[in-house]
Formats: structure tokens, sequence, C-alpha cells
């Protein structure tokens, strides 16, 4: 959902926070158990607190739109 609303592909994800795509998909199909260094670096790369992208999806989605929207 976050890389989708900063319109990234998986793999500009992957390369921007230092993962591979392949590692971006199973962590969006839920095939890894994902650590909090993991998390971090992929927040990082919206401006949110890791927190963010373990929050319900309703709750988070307000969150990135507006880190989005400061990015813009």
């Amino acid at each position: 959902m976050a890389r989708t609303i900063f319109d990234l592909s998986q793999e500009s994800l992957g390369a921007r926070c230092g993962l591979n795509r392949t590692h971006i998909s199973a962590i969006e199909r839920q095939e890894l158990n994902v650590g909090i260094d993991t998390i971090a670096r992929i927040a990082r790369i919206f401006s949110v607190p890791a927190y963010v992208l373990l929050m319900p999806k309703a709750e988070a989605q307000a969150m990135l739109h507006a880190a989005f929207t400061a990015h813009v």
C-alpha cells in the first residue's frame, strides 16, 4: 500500500532501501517475517515512523497520504 501511494515500483523501492525486488515482493505477499530493522529501512523511504507500516490499513493510509503530500 505505501509503495503504491508513493508510486514506486518494487524494484525502485528495493533499490532505495537496499533490498532486492523479490524481497519486497515477498514482504508484500506476507511470505516473510520481517525484522524491525527492515521495517525501519522501508519506513525511512516514506518519511514515516516504522510503527505506521504496522498499523491497520485504514489508519496507515491517512498518515502515508500526508507524508506523500509533504514530499510533492
